[in-house]
């Protein structure tokens, strides 16, 4: 008598298991395919010229998983930063991303920086509409200490974003950033041409401690032909390097205003040559004492 039952089952499970197969195939993959990017930005970043190279390339892991890796060099002023970065990241183009992520940046010389950012990434598709957000955690390192400012910090790093397309070539952009206690808002703008996968790009951006940059660049995609907003859901997740570059600027700003007022306050304790991304100042003296000058000894 229970046979009928448990045969009955055994069909609906298998049912149940063809119908998640079907919709399993039925979504979107979260990369459709082997695609990258390589883009120029130049401009003023803290009142220094810069200009930033940095390339991605993302691969298909699973249907709804993906990896993408990213690397960036930069001359700002006349200093060299070098770095890399990888993403780990699930995604249904028709909802949103959520992966993980870190990148590394490094400075060589005698007054060498290295910086890291690791975290969360999350994005959410709401039509023309895209939010995004990261959370993680960052850290600085340079290679000469300084008595006004820690300059091995291991700080929260968070952002949040906001894009509107409003054509499906065209996307407007604002972010939040803070990083190492200091904070930064920036808004962006990035265009398709005609041009098979040519795009512009332009970006502004004010911190805290006097610093900002102005940025206008040339973007190259490859992979298939596709609108940018299909581009930046289906193949090209944000890059990190921009974001962990812009943190060691707005750190550098908070140590050149706070290494100036320490150096007017002691004279004669160092010397800078630079600030923001620029800092170049290698030690620093013990301040000087005031000469006390000793009245005269009475005459016996």
């Amino acid at each position: 008598m229970n046979k009928p039952r448990l045969d009955s089952r055994l069909l609906v499970g298998i049912l149940s298991f063809a119908m998640s197969g079907v919709s399993l195939a039925q979504t979107p993959p979260a990369v459709s395919g082997l695609n990258g990017k390589f883009d120029y930005a130049g401009g003023m970043m803290n009142s220094f010229a810069g200009h930033n190279f940095d390339a991605s390339l993302g691969l298909p892991v699973a249907h709804q998983f993906g990896f993408q890796a990213d690397g960036l060099y930069s001359r700002i002023s006349n200093l060299d930063f070098y770095g890399g970065a990888g993403h780990l990241f699930w995604r249904d183009p028709n909802i949103g991303l959520l992966g993980l992520t870190g990148g590394y940046l490094n400075r060589n010389g005698s007054d060498a920086v290295n910086t890291f950012q690791a975290g969360v990434e999350g994005a959410y598709y709401l039509k023309r509409f895209t939010f995004g957000a990261f959370a993680g955690v960052g850290q600085i390192k340079y290679a000469n200490p300084a008595p006004f400012i820690n300059t091995h910090p291991t700080r929260f790093v968070g952002t949040v974003s906001a894009g509107f397309y409003p054509i499906d070539d065209l996307l407007v952009s604002a972010s939040y950033m803070t990083a190492f206690r200091n904070n930064l808002v920036e808004g962006a703008l990035e265009f398709q041409t005609p041009i098979r996968g040519l795009a512009l790009t332009g970006e502004a951006a004010l911190g805290d401690h006097g610093y900002d940059h102005l940025l206008f660049g040339i973007r190259y995609y490859f992979g298939a032909k596709k609108s940018l907003r299909a581009r930046h859901r289906q193949d090209d997740p944000p890059g990190l390097m921009h974001q962990i570059l812009y943190g060691l600027g707005l750190y550098g700003a908070e140590f050149g205003r706070k290494e100036n007022a320490y150096l007017s306050a002691n004279p004669g304790s160092g010397s800078s040559e630079g600030g923001g991304y620029g800092v170049i100042t290698t030690t620093y003296n013990p301040p000087i004492p005031p000469i006390q000058v000793l009245p005269p000894s009475p005459s016996p």
